[in-house]
């Protein structure tokens, strides 16, 4: 072979070697799109004043068909804690394209579809300049907080967690409980107490997940949750008892974290969720 063949040779299996898979160093606030499947995710991130790296916070809505404007109010929250802030629309909302499988016919393979659209953020930040890949972590409200339990199952990076009104009972103790709080004669507690006769389909059951769980968690509860069994949740965490589980209950206040009288989040609500994360992830 000739020596300049040889070194052409070098080259293209130099130019190959360089050529991997490595995802592009991205910088920067903004909207970002992600691809899952065949649906593609818009999301946007917020981050605080300076370089960074910052620590960030992906939030999971629950279900609904709200896009990610009704999110953008956190964005303050967080900068002001020095962490980034990650919002998105789900598929088929707002900038996002392609649809979930049907939510009632499995709704594990429903929620694991959401699951798959948030390991696919988490690549993106974790090339991003200004974050800190080691450092992100999840905020699940509602359908969300299940969708936490998956992602936590399917990966072994995330930072932490933030649980709200949910993610203890499975899908088919929560559809028992709707239809009996449904009437509003029924009283919580007494729909609660009809959750240890229940012999229907499970559904997705998060349990086995939390019991492993071994990063620090925050819990968030409305004792008054005529839509998730919010007093079974926080008795099965009472009784679990893992030192890495923080647990805050607001008396009066119901699913949407909104106190009854007042119609607002309990006013300590951002400092609880700030200073929880400036302790467990300093």
């Amino acid at each position: 072979m000739k020596t300049s063949s040889i070194i052409l040779v070098i080259c293209v299996l130099f130019i190959t070697a360089c050529s991997d898979d490595s995802p592009e160093v991205i910088s920067g606030e903004g909207i970002f799109k992600t691809t899952s499947g065949a649906a593609t995710i818009e999301g946007e991130l917020f981050l605080p004043e300076g370089d960074g790296p910052f620590p960030a916070m992906i939030i999971i809505p629950g279900s609904g068909n709200e896009d990610r404007s009704e999110l953008e109010p956190f964005a303050a929250i967080l900068n002001a804690n020095n962490y980034g802030l990650y919002i998105y629309d789900k598929r088929g909302i707002g900038g996002s394209t392609g649809s979930y499988p049907p939510e009632l016919n499995d709704p594990t393979v429903f929620l694991s579809a959401r699951a798959d659209d948030i390991t696919g953020i988490i690549e993106l930040l974790k090339s991003h300049e200004q974050i800190n890949e080691s450092r992100i972590g999840l905020f699940g409200s509602s359908q969300g907080a299940w969708v936490n339990s998956l992602v936590y199952n399917m990966r072994s990076d995330l930072a932490f967690i933030i649980m709200v009104s949910g993610g203890i009972a499975s899908t088919g103790l929560e559809n028992l409980y709707c239809g009996l709080t449904d009437d509003p004669t029924v009283t919580i507690e007494e729909a609660v107490n009809q959750l240890s006769d229940f012999t229907g389909p499970v559904g997705f059951d998060p349990l086995p997940i939390v019991e492993e769980m071994s990063l620090p968690v925050l819990w968030i509860y409305g004792n008054e949750d005529r839509s998730h069994p919010a007093r079974y949740d926080i008795d099965v965490l009472e009784q679990l008892n893992k030192s890495n589980f923080n647990l805050k209950v607001y008396e009066n206040v119901n699913h949407e974290i909104v106190d009854l009288n007042t119609g607002q989040p309990p006013s300590d609500l951002f400092d609880v969720i700030g200073m929880w994360l400036a302790e467990n992830n300093p």
